[in-house]
């Protein structure tokens, strides 16, 4: 019967199918079975990438990167965080992965030199804002899984904020004549005379938490002064204080427990309630650390060599002069403003008590015994009622609200000359003029000091050209001289 298919169809399709079968076999062997074998390959890239992801976190979280790149706690490390200096206020870059803001556009090689060198990828010198003085130091293993992490973030569109810097520290060049006299690049070499722990803890102190950046004074030329290590220095108008091992102004008299406790919450009911820039420290980046870094950072600070300061008694000795049930706002009504008493009464006895003895659990800070009251200075507590305390709830501690807008100058001068003679230093007295200059970012220390960088730079400006223009003016009688010896020699 006639099928309607010729003979040759049947034989047609099995060669085909044969054919198809092969291909497919081949298809197998060329390309499945390799994608098969590396498929553990790309699984141990994976882990590889996942673990320096995880340790850039870690090396992020130490040299506390998120605490001066992030102005907007929803755009992490997009930058605009706002660094006074002496001289103006300078705004940090954009670090995410976004191309044209951010670093995405940087090269291993263009990110290790900016982190370590303070260069940008255009070649623009950086403010040493940036702590680059202090990470020159960082291996570059650190350096590039800390760039592995931060482009394993969202990349956020974010320009920098222009810097208000007056002239001549607007001007670039003049970083040049910073950078002769500051920096020092190098690695770090381990003391093979030391533990491995202090090893550990100079690097984490020294290079990549940079605690010199605020806790060092500076010198004539505004950079760290080594010969006064940590022996106290500022972080715009906070005192940054002497954390050496002096008994009297530094941190001597604290147990390496207390140190630890300090460190890793911010929190030490008789020594010490971190506020400022260095609650925030905590909050970012130290409760992070780890219990053997954290005791690494202690047995280092141990060895730092003693340094004296102003004070005449441990800070945290201070207790004040008047009793506490002087420092009670007695019948006065609550919420009244005349008087001292009557502003703490309304706005700190809630938390702090009328006696100034905070919570047992260290939520709300003990006011007697606490360096900020007991320091050489008032800077601290100003600010403190200016702009509050971030502490994050790190181990339970409560954040403090800001007065900067509910009290006006007066106000603020007496509340912390109230809470420092009752509970404090009484030597200490701030006037409303003290605090105006503060609310607006400086004090009379850091506009002499603004005034005497101006004259330094226009200083070395001048005779930085003065020996360009020397050097040149003697060049020409010298090539002068030599035109005439050739010429005198072609005509023999």
């Amino acid at each position: 019967m006639a099928t309607g298919l010729s003979p040759r169809r049947p034989m047609l399709y099995g060669g085909l199918l044969g054919s198809g079968s092969a291909m497919l076999q081949a298809f197998a062997a060329s390309v499945l079975r390799p994608i098969a074998a590396s498929l553990p390959l790309l699984a141990l890239c994976g882990e590889l990438s996942a673990n320096e992801i995880q340790k850039g976190e870690y090396l992020a979280r130490a040299a506390d990167c998120v605490g001066c790149h992030t102005s907007n706690p929803s755009r992490l490390f997009a930058g605009g965080y706002r660094v006074p200096t002496p001289f103006g206020d300078v705004y940090s870059t954009n670090i995410t992965p976004e191309h044209d803001t951010g670093i995405g556009g940087y090269s291993e090689d263009e990110f290790v030199r900016a982190v370590r060198e303070g260069v940008r990828r255009d070649g623009t010198d950086l403010y040493p804002a940036m702590p680059y003085d202090s990470f020159a130091r960082m291996s570059r293993d650190d350096v590039l899984a800390i760039r592995t992490y931060l482009l394993a973030q969202t990349p956020i569109i974010q320009p920098r904020p222009r810097n208000t810097l007056p002239f001549p520290f607007n001007q670039r060049w003049a970083l040049r004549l910073w950078k002769l006299a500051n920096y020092r690049p190098g690695s770090f070499t381990l003391d093979r005379s030391r533990t491995e722990a202090w090893n550990r803890g100079a690097y984490l102190v020294d290079v990549l938490g940079h605690c010199g950046a605020c806790h060092t004074p500076r010198n004539v030329t505004f950079g760290e002064d080594d010969d006064h290590k940590l022996a106290g220095g500022a972080a715009g108008i906070w005192r940054a204080f002497n954390i050496t091992g002096d008994k009297t102004a530094g941190i001597g008299g604290w147990s390496d427990d207390e140190l630890s406790r300090f460190l890793k919450t911010g929190a030490v009911a008789g020594k010490a309630f971190a506020s400022g820039p260095m609650a925030e420290t905590v909050t970012n980046s130290l409760q992070h650390l780890s219990d053997d870094d954290i005791r690494a950072i202690v047995a280092y600070l141990r060895d730092v060599p003693p340094q004296s300061g102003d004070e005449q008694q441990p800070r945290f000795s201070s207790s004040g002069t008047i009793t506490a049930s002087a420092a009670e706002p007695g019948n006065v009504a609550q919420g009244s403003t005349h008087t001292a008493g009557d502003l703490y009464g309304s706005l700190c006895s809630g938390c702090h008590g009328l006696n100034g003895s905070g919570s047992p659990d260290s939520s709300y800070a003990t006011l007697p015994h606490n360096s900020t009251l007991g320091a050489a200075t008032s800077a601290n507590v100003v600010m403190t009622i200016l702009t509050g305390v971030k502490a994050g709830d790190v181990a339970g501690r409560k954040s403090m609200a800001a007065f900067a807008d509910w009290l006006d100058d007066g106000q603020v001068a007496s509340l912390a000359n109230y809470v420092t003679a009752h509970f404090g230093n009484p030597e200490l007295s701030v006037t409303a003029a003290d605090v105006r200059q503060m609310r607006a970012g400086s004090t009379t220390e850091q506009t002499v000091t603004l005034l005497a960088g101006q004259a330094l730079v226009m200083t070395g400006a001048g005779l930085s050209l003065g020996l360009l223009l020397l050097l040149a003016r003697r060049s020409r009688p010298a090539a002068r001289l030599s035109d005439f010896m050739s010429a005198h020699r072609d005509t023999q």
